[in-house]
């Protein structure tokens, strides 16, 4: 403290002093607040030292450590604002779920009221839904190609299917039998590398049954199987025949009963069968346009496999497997499909 601010010192020095709690006289600066609010549509202005009100006549009280007297304004507010630094899932639920609540999130300008979003980017996971259309698409051409028509019977809408190949940009070409990657196999490695990765909940699960048994446990309950334990299903001769994965991956599109199935969670997560809830609602398409019951498509195979957070040599080779396959088929497929020799 400089010499010209002592007497702040000696102020404090004597005895006794008049305090109160912590953080009581703080000021809550809601200036960004008001700022995320105009651009909503929803001009405001401050009050009272915890009240604004916004240009429909509604007042938003916030949560302030100072009490107010109870004497003092008898009229409730119509609405709680909330305006935390960082807006958490739960608060973003509850705005949703009740009318009352005024929820501003100035770092991503976002703002719920009324028990809607009214500015900002909705859902994030909504937004990631044509990027996962997109690589679908690319999966379903990477190899064999396909008209349009057939990548709508696969289950996809002719708008999805418009937009992914305008996002494939490029990367594909339409031809006289319908459309394929503009590049020979081209798509295999774009495809394989560049997928963002599944999304949504994962959960790690350990049994004493072998993985073959917890592989065929899963399928009977309806998930996929991907990574290198598809390489003991049958009728599936990519990847040779090496030691059993450290662990198991299973793909679902619905809640599995994992301790009817013989499975106990698995807090150290090392080894045992890892179940995923993908945000990618293609999986099960592309597995299905693939002609697989029982597993990913081989491209979402790969990528397990590059994606795995203990990949091993024999993984990595694995991975090398599939891909030199996809290319092989690729570039005979092309051969075929435009009557070239071989």
């Amino acid at each position: 403290m400089g010499a010209r601010l002592e007497w702040v010192a000696a102020a404090y020095s004597g005895r006794p002093q008049i305090t109160m709690p912590y953080g009581l006289g703080d000021t809550t600066d809601l200036t960004e607040a008001l700022t995320v609010l105009k651009l909503a549509g929803l001009r405001a202005v401050v009050e009272t030292f915890d009240t604004i009100r916004i240009a429909d006549g509604r007042r938003a009280r916030f949560p302030t450590l100072t009490q107010r007297p109870r004497d003092e304004d008898p009229n409730e507010a119509e609405l709680l604002l909330l305006a935390p630094r960082t807006v958490t899932a739960a608060q973003i639920a509850l705005a949703e779920q009740t009318t009352s609540v005024l929820l501003v999130d100035v770092d991503r300008r976002r703002v719920w009221i009324d028990g809607r979003q009214a500015l900002g980017t909705k859902e994030r996971w909504k937004d990631a839904a044509p990027i996962y259309v997109t690589f679908a698409v690319a999966r379903m051409l990477a190899v064999n190609g396909s008209t349009f028509d057939g990548l709508v019977r696969a289950g996809l809408t002719a708008a999805q299917v418009d937009d992914a190949l305008a996002r494939l940009g490029k990367r594909v070409h339409r031809t006289d039998i319908g459309w394929e990657s503009r590049q020979v196999g081209g798509l295999v490695d774009f495809t394989i590398a560049c997928y963002p990765g599944p999304g949504g909940v994962r959960t790690r699960w350990t049994s004493d049954l072998p993985l073959v048994e917890q592989a065929d446990r899963l399928i009977a309950a309806g998930c996929r199987i991907s990574g290198r334990a598809i390489s003991d299903r049958p009728g599936y001769p990519a990847i040779s025949k090496r030691a059993m994965p450290y662990r198991l991956v299973a793909f679902t599109e619905q809640e599995v009963d994992m301790a009817a199935l013989g499975f106990e969670p698995d807090p150290i997560g090392l080894a045992g069968t890892e179940l995923v809830v993908a945000a990618d609602p293609t999986i099960f398409l592309t597995a299905a346009a693939a002609g697989y019951t029982d597993r990913t498509d081989d491209i979402i195979t790969a990528n397990t496999l590059l994606r795995a957070d203990m990949r091993n040599d024999d993984d990595a080779a694995s991975i090398e497997e599939v891909r030199g396959r996809l290319q092989f088929v690729a570039d005979t497929g092309y051969d075929l499909r435009h009557n070239l020799p071989s």
